[in-house]
């Protein structure tokens, strides 16, 4: 176990939520000898870590552990952490794939679907009252010293569950990421937004993001182009039961479409998101969700012309985005749309996604 590499993808679980975020106290710093890379995000679902994926390896990896149970909210969580799973095995070359399934406050089995999905390895923990902190949705001391027990225990004896696996390594698209406040392309000084640190904890973690309770406020993002005409965008955002809802609208020089998938209005709604997609049935834990949560679109260039999108509050009450991805689409994609149902927009993005000259 002494010369295993191990790489940490987490959430806020990983950061030391629910232990005051001293990293000294969090599960990953008890593993004895073992030294893990870890890198971790408060507040997201799996998601985050599919973009730019590869800015998180930085070499090969004997064994990766995926501590996302808490994060586990949203429609697409599940597919996400699948998607992930075969990602991080194809990027690492890791023969052990573990999935830490602390519940926090989530009441599904969607980590547990996507192990047995991916054959990866389920590290499952009790819902124990006296291992949560008081939020009751991270681990205390307790918590994060029985995960290490079971990460420990799983490193000790590592199981091949990668081996025979299915595995499809595509080759990466060509992609831009913007994953903090701090980075992203905001054009000019927009008015009654401000760039915001929410972290109850900024002297040990950032919650960056651009804020505005102004209705009708607006703020612009410069899309960086691509290889290619059409891209797919991502747009990052906090939802939570109090967050805005907000309207996206794409410049001069670009056309913006929503994407086509199932349940696409509640998954990746646009050009209007209320933030509250996850809890407009009986969703459970919405009275105390607070996560970074994402939406995306198809974006095609008409011309040669900057484009821009810009989000717009519809009412007074909080909106923050947090981040900003676009990617090449992939030719599954594309195939996608042409093979199923689709818009006249959706259809004309597929025929000119993949041009090179966009005027």
């Amino acid at each position: 176990m002494d010369n295993l590499s191990v790489l940490v993808l987490g959430g806020s679980v990983t950061g030391g939520s629910g232990v005051g975020n001293h990293r000294n106290l969090t599960w990953h710093a008890q593993l004895g000898t073992v030294r893990p890379t870890v890198h971790f995000k408060n507040a997201i679902n799996p998601s985050y870590f599919l973009h730019c994926t590869p800015r998180f390896v930085d070499h090969m990896y004997n064994a990766v552990v995926l501590d996302l149970g808490a994060n586990m909210f949203g429609s697409g969580s599940g597919d996400a952490l699948e998607a992930l799973i075969y990602r991080v095995r194809c990027l690492t070359n890791a023969t052990s794939t573990a999935i830490v399934n602390w519940h926090g406050g989530m009441h599904n089995n969607a980590s547990r679907v996507a192990a047995e999905h991916t054959n990866a390895t389920l590290l499952d923990l009790p819902r124990q009252a006296h291992l949560y902190a008081a939020d009751r949705i991270h681990p205390n001391a307790r918590g994060h010293a029985l995960i290490a027990e079971r990460v420990r225990a799983h490193l000790a004896h590592l199981p091949r569950d990668a081996v025979g696996a299915p595995t499809t390594c595509a080759a990466p698209s060509a992609e831009a990421c913007f994953a903090l406040g701090t980075d992203l392309p905001v054009v000019g000084e927009p008015r009654n937004w401000a760039l915001v640190d929410d972290s109850p904890t900024p002297d040990r973690t950032h919650k960056y993001g651009w804020a505005t309770t102004v209705s009708g406020a607006n703020l612009s993002l410069a899309i960086p182009p691509l290889d290619t005409c059409g891209a797919i965008v991502t747009l990052a955002y906090l939802t939570s039961n109090v967050t805005g809802p907000f309207l996206l609208s794409c410049s001069a020089g670009c056309t913006c479409s929503p994407i086509r998938n199932y349940h696409q209005k509640r998954i990746s709604p646009f050009p209007k998101v209320t933030g509250r997609e996850d809890c407009d049935g009986n969703a459970t834990g919405c009275h105390k969700l607070k996560i970074t949560h994402d939406t995306a679109f198809d974006l095609l260039r008409t011309s040669d012309a900057p484009c821009r999108v810009t989000v717009t509050a519809r009412t007074s009450r909080r909106v923050r985005i947090d981040g900003l991805y676009v990617q090449s689409p992939s030719n599954g994609y594309l195939y996608h749309i042409f093979h199923s149902p689709s818009t006249l927009p959706q259809r004309r993005f597929a025929e000119h996604a993949l041009n090179t000259s966009c005027a």
